[in-house]
C-alpha cells in the first residue's frame, strides 16, 4: 500500500467513524510532519484538537522509524480526541489555585463509550 492510499484510506476511515459518533461539524485532518523523523526528546504530541474550529489532528505514522500505524490505534486516539468536543474542560478551584480540568473521570468515560460504539459497528469491528 503507498503513502497516498493509506492517508486516503484513513481519512475516509475517519470521516465514517466520526459520522458513527454523531458528532456535528467535526473535520479530520492527518498531521503532517516537516520532516520524516520527529524529536522525542522533549515530548511527542499523538494528536491534538482545536474546541473552536472543530478540527482533529492525529499523526497517522509512527514516532521513530515513520510507519504506519495500526488502524485500531488511531480509532482509539480519535474517540479520545472526539470525547474532548464531547465532554469540554472546565476551571475548578484546587488547593486555592483555578485549574482547566481536560482528562477526569467523566471524560474517560466517554472515551470508552465511544470506542464501544465503534467497536459494535459492522464496518469497523474489523479493525478491533
Amino acid at each position: 500500500m503507498t503513502i497516498e492510499t493509506y492517508d486516503q484510506n484513513i481519512q475516509t476511515i475517519c470521516d465514517f467513524a466520526i459520522k458513527i459518533l454523531k458528532v456535528d461539524g467535526l473535520h479530520f485532518r492527518p498531521m503532517r510532519r516537516k520532516n520524516n523523523q520527529v524529536n522525542t526528546k522533549y515530548g511527542y504530541v499523538l494528536a491534538r484538537t482545536n474546541l473552536k474550529t472543530k478540527l482533529i489532528t492525529i499523526d497517522i505514522y509512527t514516532t521513530k522509524k515513520r510507519d504506519a500505524k495500526k488502524i485500531s490505534s488511531i480509532l482509539r486516539i480519535l474517540c479520545h480526541e472526539v470525547a474532548h468536543h464531547q465532554k469540554k474542560p472546565f476551571r475548578q478551584r484546587y488547593k486555592g489555585k483555578i485549574i482547566n480540568r481536560q482528562h477526569y473521570p467523566e471524560f474517560y468515560q466517554q472515551v470508552n463509550k465511544n470506542i464501544k460504539i465503534l467497536a459494535s459497528n459492522t464496518i469497523l469491528k474489523k479493525y478491533f
